[in-house]
């Protein structure tokens, strides 16, 4: 396949593998549906089962969960057909599921959570390995770009939908409908799985061991905002996040076997998902906590970086990946501007609001070209390691970004810093890992050709 292969949509979606690409879509779309589904949800379940306790355990069991299946390595992959594997993710699946929307307590809600992380951990590796093999050059960097755009709706009527839902007949239906889109999905990705070059290597070992530090390292600064002593939680979260960061980026150069290029471009996705994901998670705390607004101006700001992160979908050529990293750093820059005593004859919402537009437009630019661009020149059965790695930097880097934004605002708080120089303090720092991801990137453009 030649990299000036034509990218236009009729092309793209013919045949087979245009099949295959339209149902792993539709599964992406059903898993956006999931997602927002569960996270509108949780804390009216919580509150019911009086779960409140684990609802911090809750909402990131999932994501520790898919962490730790992809920083195995290819060994859990290697040793199945990816048939084999695409259904033992859909049983997994549908028992964390099942689990979640029957539970007589949270405490099976975090059970479920934790059996969905390892289905989505066992998707993500698929799913990367799947387009790096089938797709190359502007055509796989379009590909890619499309998954973005099945989060579109699912942004925009998602909340409205499950308000609906859970209004209608309650918070275990908003949670299990969504299950259907999902099966739906994967069964038809089933129909055409035998097209996704696999290589099968029962030698390939698990590699755990770094793996077991990343999650104890974001273990440990999961839990420091809530320890007593000032000093003692700054220290715990600043250890934690730099265990969690060093063990990553460890399981990165293993998994790409000490390919400098290719590790600087894993590195690039890991910096700059930690970035822009946890600046998602600082935007809500900018505009409640910081500004003083409601529910209402936080979920328009929110939903302003997915939406225009989503539309750049529609882009007909890939790009290059270097507009949008600076641009996702400008635009966290940005975002300090309302939080200071003058914004000048603009009101502070309004920057905030187009400040984090301008990120998931710089996240648009930049996510396809540099999740394509690990696969440039690579022989097919090296796939699946590739792919691997690539959705291992996307889940760890968002894990950490989400865990340090809110962290960071919670040891400033505590440390006496006013609601605003906290989320001054988190920006600042979000920043600073794209400023990471920009340098990582320009150091590791690669030059293969397919």
């Amino acid at each position: 396949m030649r990299p000036d292969e034509d990218s236009s949509l009729r092309a793209v979606f013919a045949g087979r593998r245009g099949r295959l690409l339209a149902a792993l879509l539709f599964t992406e779309f059903g898993g956006a549906v999931q997602s927002i589904a569960y996270s509108s949800v949780l804390p009216i379940a919580s509150n019911e089962l009086s779960g409140s306790a684990l609802y911090g355990a809750t909402l990131a069991a999932g994501s520790f969960t898919t962490i730790l299946v992809l920083a195995a390595g290819p060994g859990p992959f290697a040793r199945m057909a990816p048939g084999r594997v695409l259904l033992i993710a859909t049983l997994l699946y549908l028992g964390g599921a099942a689990l979640c929307v029957g539970a007589p307590s949270m405490a099976f809600v975090l059970a479920g959570t934790i059996v969905r992380g390892l289905s989505g951990g066992l998707l993500a590796g698929f799913g990367m390995t799947a387009l790096g093999a089938l797709y190359q050059g502007a055509v796989r960097t379009r590909v890619m770009g499309l998954f973005a755009l099945m989060w579109l709706l699912p942004s925009l009527a998602g909340p409205a939908v499950n308000a609906v839902v859970t209004v209608a007949v309650g918070w275990r239906a908003a949670m299990a409908w969504p299950a259907v889109l999902i099966v739906l999905g994967r069964l038809l990705i089933g129909r055409d799985v035998e097209l996704i070059p696999w290589k099968r290597d029962h030698a390939e070992r698990l590699e755990l061991g770094n793996a077991i530090v990343l999650l104890g390292g974001l273990a440990v600064a999961t839990t420091a905002p809530a320890v007593q002593n000032r000093v003692a939680g700054t220290v715990m979260l600043a250890l934690g996040v730099a265990a969690a960061i060093g063990a990553g980026l460890r399981i990165l150069w293993s998994q790409v076997d000490g390919d400098r290029a290719r590790f600087r471009i894993t590195v690039t996705m890991f910096w700059l998902c930690l970035a822009f994901f946890g600046g998602g998670g600082a935007v809500p705390l900018a505009a409640v906590n910081g500004l003083g607004h409601g529910i209402v101006a936080s979920s328009v700001a929110v939903g302003a970086g997915l939406v225009a992160w989503a539309l750049t979908g529609l882009r007909r050529s890939g790009g290059r990946a270097l507009p949008g990293l600076l641009l996702v750093t400008v635009a966290l820059v940005l975002e300090v501007v309302p939080q200071l005593p003058v914004t000048g004859p603009v009101p502070a919402l309004p920057i905030l609001v187009t400040a984090w537009a301008l990120a998931g437009l710089g996240m648009g630019l930049s996510y396809a070209p540099v999740s394509s661009s690990v696969f440039d020149g690579v022989r097919t059965e090296e796939t699946p390691r590739l792919g691997i790695a690539i959705a291992f930097a996307e889940t760890a880097g968002t894990a950490v970004g989400a865990l340090l934004s809110g962290g960071v605002f919670s040891t400033a708080t505590s440390l006496g810093t006013n609601v605003r120089g906290a989320v001054i303090w988190s920006f600042g720092l979000l920043a600073a890992a794209a400023a990471v991801a920009v340098a990582a990137h320009r150091r590791g453009r690669p030059q293969w050709r397919d």
